[in-house]
């Protein structure tokens, strides 16, 4: 039992040395200056900012987690991969086809109940988007899709 009870504190102790030196690779959180950023309703301004800009913005708020890795180095990535599929501070600068398309990919995802996703909404209740929002949201985008023409390719 001593060799095992000595194994199991070098691997402790091991651990515990590895956790400190990764806190040296730090992931880059930034929020770089808002381009172009969406023009919605309030409303739908305010339920996007608290459900999704953290993710998909320049603006994002970022958790006390996010500042010890590894976990840290998941949040930069997930913001990163957000950011590339829909950016509300780049919304203006997207050609109008691109809007388009970004907008029923979030209708997809809306009624598919994929967005926010599960774990950001276990830290973040506030998040949660509840029956009033996601009705609003789906109005907002099918009155949206409804004024925008497909032809249109400047932004």
């Amino acid at each position: 039992m001593g060799t095992l009870s000595r194994v199991a504190g070098l691997m402790a102790l091991g651990t515990v040395a590895a956790l400190t030196g990764i806190q040296f690779v730090s992931a880059q959180r930034t929020n770089p200056p808002s381009r172009d950023p969406l023009v919605a309703p309030p409303q739908i301004e305010r339920i996007l900012r608290r459900a999704c800009y953290d993710c998909h913005s320049n603006e994002t708020r970022w958790p006390w987690y996010s500042h010890i890795a590894p976990i840290s180095w998941l949040v930069v990535h997930d913001v990163t991969v957000a950011r590339q599929e829909v950016n509300f501070s780049e919304w203006g600068s997207y050609y109008s086809a691109t809007r388009r398309h970004k907008l029923q990919w979030i209708g997809r995802i809306l009624h598919e109940g994929k967005m926010p996703p599960w774990e950001y909404r276990l830290l973040h209740p506030v998040a949660r988007l509840n029956p009033s929002d996601k009705s609003a949201l789906e109005e907002w985008i099918a009155s949206t899709l409804a004024v925008s023409s497909p032809e249109q390719s400047q932004p």
